[in-house]
């Protein structure tokens, strides 16, 4: 009997089911509502779920010493993006783990957990999922061999070169995809993955919120930063202080040669520039060489000669590039937020002009749609209190129904999700929630930038019912719903008649005014 596989991939910072009165994302209220559960009607010979907590999100406790580790771990992750392939990890993982030929697979994110998802997509468009350990051996299925297995092929196969399109990439781009098309048909060879026999391979519905382009926090990366160099200027001080008890012992040590690289005033070890230099320059260098070993790749297989050529550093995931949908993907939806102001939060598209996809299937469904929704990023994803959640209900509401129309569908536990859609919910704005000092204080917060809507992109119903209203709460004021970025749809372009465009600031002026809470 085929079974629904769900791999829930939660945002940045967020993860359900730690309080029992908590925020939850849609991420989570769906998992919760899908999952197998004492207390749950779902079947596990129908239905297998499994969720993933956003990057950087808040670990459960684990000890005093762990849960500092833990937390150290997720705040660095989610300043520089660098757990996300340990979420797209264990997402393939957990597939390999509970798919069986015939079973079809579900993945939902939201913002970067959306960004995860589709990144696990292009996994399975590339690997499959593994039914063998070798041609002679049957695929065991204990934690540590998943875990190596799906490090392998996420890490050394579909990240041996970023995902992008074809058109558009250098020589050297084609030639690193074309490699990974290489290492990718070895890795399905070897583990038993025939994608044209077994369409189930790839994934069956994708479902998305709220797609974002940087997968690293601004705000924690400056935070980071202050601490990284409070913490090197403590332990410079120290050193410096101290120094008369261990000095004799320098003399065995290359530190002075390396600090006089990076001495500012010259290496007199009684200047405290010296030991600030040195430490700040031995930090530096080890942080280097383990991005480095971390960042590169080198995969001789996927060539016969040249092997030199498979050589490469993937510098970094800050973005997402690949914006196409596998043709293979039979369903998908994205709900995208119209009135996200935050330059960091930019909206990623998805699908592909030249797409081979219908564009529905024999009854009639729909099978690729991406829709545009009232309110913030986490006004579309959730995660605000339940009595401020009225427009994330109506694109969970809108997700739900798509991924439960469709053949075979997922099941739903309707005990434990209520919904309460309603247009004229409460707006959040974190842009005027801003830094604690910064913005109450200066006026300074997140960089903005309003989202460039096409005129006839599918807006939700609900939005033009929002506009028709005379005012509704948008954060802590009540006005008319008037997003500039609807300023040209036809549906909505009366209700602007009155209202004037808004200056357009250039150069330094419109930097300056992007900090502004104003702007």
């Amino acid at each position: 009997m085929a079974r629904n596989i769900l791999i829930y991939s939660d945002g940045t910072g967020q993860v359900g089911g730690i309080a029992f009165d908590e925020d939850r994302s849609n991420i989570y209220k769906m998992y919760r509502a899908t999952r197998v559960a004492p207390d749950s009607c779902i079947d596990p010979n129908e239905q297998i779920a499994y969720y993933d907590a956003g990057l950087g999100s808040r670990p459960p406790g684990a000890g005093s010493f762990g849960s500092a580790y833990r937390r150290l771990s997720n705040f660095v992750s989610q300043a520089t993006g660098l757990g996300l392939t340990a979420n797209i990890i264990d997402c393939y993982q957990m597939i390999i783990r509970y798919w069986r030929p015939g079973d079809r697979i579900f993945l939902f994110g939201f913002s970067r957990g959306a960004y995860t998802v589709r990144c696990v997509a292009g996994v399975l468009a590339n690997c499959g999922v593994p039914t063998r350990l070798g041609p002679d051996q049957p695929l065991t299925y204990d934690p540590g061999t998943l875990r190596k297995l799906a490090k392998f092929a996420v890490k050394r196969v579909y990240q041996h070169t970023p995902s992008r399109q074809r058109n558009g990439a250098s020589k050297r781009q084609e030639e690193l995809l074309d490699q990974r098309v290489e290492l990718a048909r070895q890795f399905r060879e070897k583990h038993g993955v025939d994608l044209v026999a077994e369409k189930s391979h790839y994934p069956y519905f994708i479902g998305v919120f709220d797609t974002v382009a940087s997968i690293a926090s601004r705000g924690a990366q400056m935070v980071l930063f202050l601490a990284t160099l409070a913490l090197v200027s403590g332990l410079a001080a120290a050193l410096w202080a101290t120094q008369s008890y261990y000095a004799p012992l320098l003399q065995y040590f290359p530190f002075n040669r390396i600090s006089s690289l990076f001495a500012l005033l010259g290496g007199d070890p009684s200047n405290g520039w010296h030991w600030l230099s040195g430490v700040a320059g031995a930090a530096t260098l080890a942080a280097g060489i383990c991005y480095v070993i971390q960042a590169h790749r080198f995969a001789p297989k996927a060539v016969g000669n040249k092997k030199w050529r498979t050589f490469t550093f993937n510098w970094g995931r800050m973005s997402f590039e690949d914006k196409t949908l596998n043709d293979n993907v039979p369903y998908a939806r994205h709900a995208i937020s119209i009135d996200e102001d935050r330059a960091s939060f930019k909206q990623v598209g998805w699908g592909d002009p030249k797409s081979t996809r219908p564009a529905s299937d024999a009854n009639g469904f729909i099978a690729f749609q991406q829709m545009w929704f009232a309110g913030n990023h986490s006004d579309i994803g959730g995660s605000y209190a339940e009595s401020e959640s009225r427009l994330s209900d109506i694109a969970l509401k809108w997700m739900i129904e798509a991924a439960t129309t469709v053949k075979d569908g997922i099941k739903i536990d309707p005990s434990v999700l209520r919904l309460y859609p309603s247009c004229d919910g409460m707006q959040h704005c974190q842009r005027r929630v801003g830094f604690p000092i910064l913005t109450r204080w200066f006026g300074i917060t997140w960089p903005g930038r309003s989202r460039s809507i096409k005129v006839g992109a599918p807006l939700h119903q609900t939005v033009i019912d929002r506009a028709k209203l005379a005012s509704v709460l948008q954060y802590d004021r009540f006005n008319p719903y008037r997003p500039e970025a609807l300023r040209d749809h036809p549906p909505l372009t009366t209700l602007y008649a009155n209202i004037p465009r808004p200056r357009l600031r250039t150069g330094l002026a419109r930097i300056w005014a992007s900090f502004r809470l104003n702007s």
